[in-house]
């Protein structure tokens, strides 16, 4: 390594440190050369592959759509016992879309929520501006809604169409964030 500290002079310190430091800046630059090429290699592969990936995302996104108007068009006794299927790992059928929570006088309905829910629960419904919290109201029951006044609109069956393997979403999602960034840089 390097000699004692009491034996060197300061302009041999001054110089050793020096050294090391140009040492270190070389595997530094070093590691930065790699890591370029690494990057450089990631984006050419990429370039190759878009044009394909485009082509597969385009192809996928037709066939949803082919599946999702299957599904829409088939007789609804096919739905009757069991709203879903899982079909070579992908889930389709009907599901029961959230719908939107709706109320004609919101004075009343916070009143109503005050009056005959807990107040724990009260204050997780209603913001301190006096507003019915909206995403609290969708877990209550069908019997609280209707107490309060508030009805649900919109729940119609939607087609489920989902791929149950995500992973392979969520890195086209990440690639295709990556290519979008560069198209726009």
């Amino acid at each position: 390594m390097s000699a004692p500290a009491e034996s060197l002079t300061p302009l041999a310190e001054s110089m050793a440190l020096e050294a090391q430091a140009a040492s270190l800046r070389g595997a530094r630059d070093r590691l930065r050369d790699v890591a370029n090429a690494i990057q450089q290699d990631i984006e050419a592969i990429k370039r190759a592959h878009l044009p394909a990936l485009r082509d597969a995302l385009a192809a996928c996104a037709q066939a949803e759509t082919d599946l999702r108007q299957a599904v829409e068009a088939s007789p609804a006794e096919l739905w009757r016992r069991t709203r879903t299927r899982m079909v070579h790992g992908i889930r389709i059928g009907w599901t029961k879309s959230r719908g939107k929570v709706e109320w004609d006088d919101e004075a009343k309905v916070i009143e109503r929520i005050r009056r005959l829910l807990p107040a724990e629960q009260a204050a997780l419904l209603i913001r301190v501006r006096e507003a019915v919290h909206k995403p609290a109201v969708y877990d209550l029951t069908a019997g609280d809604l209707k107490r309060l006044g508030i009805r649900i609109e919109d729940d119609c069956d939607v087609v489920v169409v989902k791929d149950v393997a995500g992973e392979l979403d969520r890195m086209l999602e990440r690639l295709l964030a990556d290519l979008t960034e560069e198209g726009a840089a």
